[in-house]
């Protein structure tokens, strides 16, 4: 699981990450199968310019006659109020009521290869003119990795990302706590779990309001790209303004941003 105040760090060495070319060894994932979960989606936004929520991401080794693989996937949380992803979903369900039914909480969206001891694959990336494309609001305060920009396919990078800095020393990571029922459950069900909870060391305590809900905290600034926004006039007309590339974040914390390095201490 990966904790709220890590996500914009993996997102934004996700997106800078360039594998192009790099021979993998298979010890770079922590297990040869595992699940990642994100109570923060991190948002992909596909060439299409349709955006969906990345709450969970699981990935496993495969053999095919070519060699060794990962299977990495990317899943979408069914009901994610946020995730425009979701909303789509209950729109084919307002068309056939049977539809929920027949999907568990997560819905699958990606699917990526990540060779094993073989050269990583540059991707392919189609001649479109960014100006034309029309791209699809994400929610505010949310990282967005774009399809158009990256230089490894997305959830691929996501899960390596996590995978380098979960090893690193600025990191925590302890077994996942059960209770008593979910213990007997999964000893009933002959389930043997080996999960782990990721998250980074504060270096400060995090101060809440005493009333409301905990709001989203950034802890390190990034650079948003500039792209088109989706929005509805009063009238229900839609149309479309220009977000300019922008610095978000705290003024005080570190910028990640291509190939600069920030260092986190203790």
């Amino acid at each position: 699981m990966l904790a709220p105040a890590m996500t914009a760090i993996v997102a934004a060495a996700a997106e800078a990450l360039d594998l192009t070319g790099d021979l993998l060894t298979a010890d770079a994932a922590p297990t040869d199968a595992g699940v990642l979960y994100l109570p923060e989606p991190i948002y992909h936004r596909a060439l299409t310019g349709q955006v969906s929520g990345i709450a969970a991401i699981t990935w496993a080794t495969i053999t095919s006659p070519r060699g060794r693989s990962w299977l990495i996937c990317g899943w979408a949380h069914r009901d994610d109020p946020d995730d425009p992803h979701a909303a789509r979903i209950q729109d084919y369900a307002r068309q056939d009521p049977t539809l929920l039914s027949r999907l568990g909480p997560y819905v699958l969206t990606n699917l990526d290869l990540l060779p094993i001891a073989r050269p990583v694959p540059a991707i392919a990336q189609p001649d479109i003119d960014e100006p034309d494309r029309d791209w699809e609001s994400a929610p505010d305060g949310r990282y967005v990795i774009a399809d158009a920009t990256a230089r490894t396919s997305v959830c691929a990078a996501i899960a390596y990302a996590f995978w380098r800095i979960q090893a690193q020393p600025i990191s925590v990571a302890a077994p996942a706590p059960l209770d008593r029922p979910a213990r007997r459950r999964a000893a009933r069900a002959h389930v043997v779990h080996d999960t782990r909870v990721v998250m980074l060391r504060r270096t400060s305590t995090l101060t809440e309001p005493a009333d409301g809900h905990t709001r989203w905290h950034y802890r390190v600034r990034f650079v948003v790209r500039g792209h088109w926004r989706r929005l509805i006039d009063k009238h229900g007309r839609a149309y479309r303004i220009w977000i300019h590339a922008h610095l978000k974040g705290p003024d005080d914390a570190p910028l990640l941003h291509g190939e600069k390095v920030a260092v986190l201490a203790r």
